[in-house]
């Protein structure tokens, strides 16, 4: 009996669909130019047409007939099955190789595509599995990977990858065709796992940079930055320019950094109408077939069957005699069997966790601050990724393992905050949102390094789309920040992932410049799962009203919260308060300021580092000290100490 949610099945068989009817519809208009199907079909084609007699590869194919997009990957399929999630190397070759005989047989030449033919070729001279393909370049591995995706859940993403290339090195064992085939895999694997749009394509994108690193090494433009590109192209290009825009700039060939770009554009621009994007990549011409095919496993992966009107399935039913419900269930089947596999999690070393706003600041050096109405000459200005980025770049760089888990947006700032992150080493655990930018902040450092923010912000504001509790195990340590909690609608959402959360996570709530007003917000679950509050002096005082650091470090412990309260006095260091004893005071280090921002957000990471690293909390919050120190004393928010740079620090403080 089968035990998979209808939605998943529901949405697997959308996303064979959506591959059978994009294929179909791509079928007489595949290696022509734009112009020429412009000028044979119009500008958008309407619906699955005869190909005529002198189509290049599909002659006289009747309207809604698949090609090898569909066929090669019912024979994945069939393969997968067969071998019980796995395809041995020489079944696949072995497979392709009576495929292509059979169309001979049947009058159709010319579909095996160019790496496919060669690795074959390279085979049958007796070269090993492993370095058949190792040209292989093309789209080959991603038109028929969808098997492998409905085959294997997202959750571990390395191991979908891993699936990926196993399924095609053969013929494509090349970092370009893997990060391709990776990128369509992850993104029908999320669809059908829920994720929506957005989420699934920005996990495909995650999947290209990691199936970047397999295969052989062949020169060519970076699979993922080209998604990246050509999806931010497209953004808010009006539908009749589209297809010009894809032809002239993202390419339309069979190389892997044309159409799958290309496919992605499409589903990213025009997904919301699932058979008007495949009607229009159809009419793109080149590889306009594996283009479409592409575009309708993603969205039907997302959308389920309802994605297509119900004519279009029944034609490429009918027409094939596809029969892609029982593949499907058995393709679920190893789905199924794969999930119930142990946690990947289970034996990592233990992380930190930000959840909050990554943003990008904007810092302006000014002697004072201007009237109102007036204007300040700025010194110095920089861009520069800040706000949660300096509280996991302080931890990073204490050498303990840091996970984001906040959104982050789809533009240029989005953009310098994954680099900044991805040079720390600090691991993306959420994707990219498409359509909207991440936030910014700007900020004016006075003489004396005393900051004023005004901040707007953006993607990061709707919190954390991955459920932290399926990702926290014990001993992690989870940061909150307080930038989260000001949308209603995300406290709702944290309330439910912290109330899963084991109990061996630790977790810090650090609640910003907001304080005042998150303090008259319902905040019940948070209250019931926090282990540390962490707040300056002036958020402290307008959250309990008490000015005086040591009174509103003992009042705060009774929020209360579970192990205690940190609150940050600058240069005098910070008041530490526990459940059932007297405030104390952990001294700071006397420095020249330069510019304090960020300097809180290093005290906390580097905190929760020590904490990672087993120190008790009087001794974590001395070399947190330390380091918010260090850090004032340069220019910008990202000045936080490396662990030498911290040890040297301390090793003069002492002497």
């Amino acid at each position: 009996m089968r035990s998979t949610p209808p939605e998943v099945r529901d949405r697997a068989l959308g996303a064979f669909y959506g591959l059978a009817i994009g294929d179909a519809l791509g079928m007489p208009t595949e290696s022509l130019s734009r112009a020429a199907v412009v000028a044979r079909y119009g500008a958008i084609i309407e619906g699955f047409l005869d190909a005529p007699a002198d189509q290049p590869v599909a002659a006289n194919l009747v309207a809604g007939t698949v090609t090898d997009d569909t066929e090669q990957s019912l024979l994945v399929a069939r393969l997968l099955v067969a071998g019980g999630g796995r395809i041995a190397p020489g079944a696949l070759a072995e497979a392709l190789a009576r495929w292509d005989a059979d169309l001979s047989a049947r009058g159709r030449r010319g579909l095996l595509g160019p790496s496919t033919r060669r690795a074959l070729d390279a085979l049958a001279a007796g070269e090993p599995a492993e370095r058949a393909g190792r040209f292989g370049a093309t789209n080959g591995a991603a038109m028929r990977i969808v098997p492998v995706a409905l085959a294997t859940p997202p959750d571990d993403l390395d191991a979908l990858v891993r699936a990926v290339h196993e399924a095609s090195l053969v013929t494509h064992n090349t970092n370009i065709a893997c990060a391709a085939a990776a990128a369509v895999a992850a993104a029908v694997s999320a669809g059908v796992s829920g994720a929506d749009l957005d989420t699934a394509l920005a996990t495909g994108l995650a999947a290209a940079r990691l199936g970047a690193r397999l295969g052989h090494y062949v020169a060519g433009a970076d699979v993922a930055a080209r998604l990246e590109w050509a999806m931010d192209l497209v953004a808010g290009c009006e539908p009749d320019r589209l297809a010009g825009l894809i032809d002239a700039l993202v390419g339309t060939s069979v190389a892997a950094q044309e159409s799958v770009p290309a496919a992605f554009a499409l589903a990213a621009r025009l997904g919301e109408a699932p058979f008007d994007a495949l009607r229009l990549a159809a009419s793109l011409g080149g590889d306009a077939d594996t283009i479409a095919a592409l575009v309708g496993a993603i969205c039907g992966a997302c959308r389920g069957l309802a994605a297509f009107p119900a004519a279009a399935i029944d034609t490429v039913e009918a027409v094939n005699d596809l029969g892609l419900a029982p593949v499907v269930d058995a393709l679920l089947h190893l789905r199924e069997r794969a999930s119930r596999r142990p946690s990947p999690h289970a034996a990592r070393p233990a992380r930190l966790v930000h959840a909050g706003s990554a943003i990008v600041d904007l810092v302006l050096e000014v002697d004072a601050l201007p009237e109102r109405g007036a204007d300040a000459l700025a010194r110095r200005a920089a861009l520069v990724a800040g706000g949660g980025v300096n509280v996991m770049v302080a931890a990073a760089r204490q050498g303990v393992p840091v996970a984001y888990a906040g959104a982050h947006g789809a533009g240029p700032f989005g953009r310098l905050v994954r680099a900044a992150l991805a040079d720390e080493g600090v691991e993306l655990l959420a994707p990219v949102r498409r359509g909207e930018d991440t936030g910014i902040t700007v900020a004016l450092v006075e003489t004396g390094g005393e900051r004023t923010f005004a901040t707007h912000r953006g993607a990061e504001r709707h919190g954390t789309p991955v459920a932290l509790a399926a990702g926290l195990v014990a001993g992690d340590v989870l940061s909150i920040s307080g930038y989260l909690l000001l949308e209603k609608a995300v406290v709702a959402l944290l309330g439910a992932n912290l109330a899963a959360l084991a109990d061996g996570v630790t977790v810090l709530f650090d609640p910003g410049p907001f304080a005042g007003e998150l303090a008259a917000r319902d905040l019940a679950a948070l209250r019931a799962r926090t282990d540390w509050l962490s707040l300056n002096a002036r958020e402290a005082a307008a959250w309990c009203g008490r000015s005086d650091p040591l009174a509103a470090a003992r009042a705060l412990v009774a929020w209360p919260v579970r192990r205690g309260v940190v609150v940050r006095i600058g240069a005098g260091g910070c008041v530490l308060a526990t459940p059932g004893g007297d405030p104390l005071l952990v001294p700071g280090f006397a420095v020249d300021a330069v510019d304090t921002s960020g300097a809180g957000d290093t005290h906390v990471g580097v905190f929760l580092a020590e904490l990672l690293r087993g120190r008790d909390p009087e001794q974590a919050l001395r070399r947190a000290n330390a380091a918010a120190a260090y850090a004032v004393k340069r220019r910008g928010p990202g000045g936080a100490p490396t662990a030498a740079q911290l040890e040297e620090f301390l090793a003069s403080a002492d002497t």
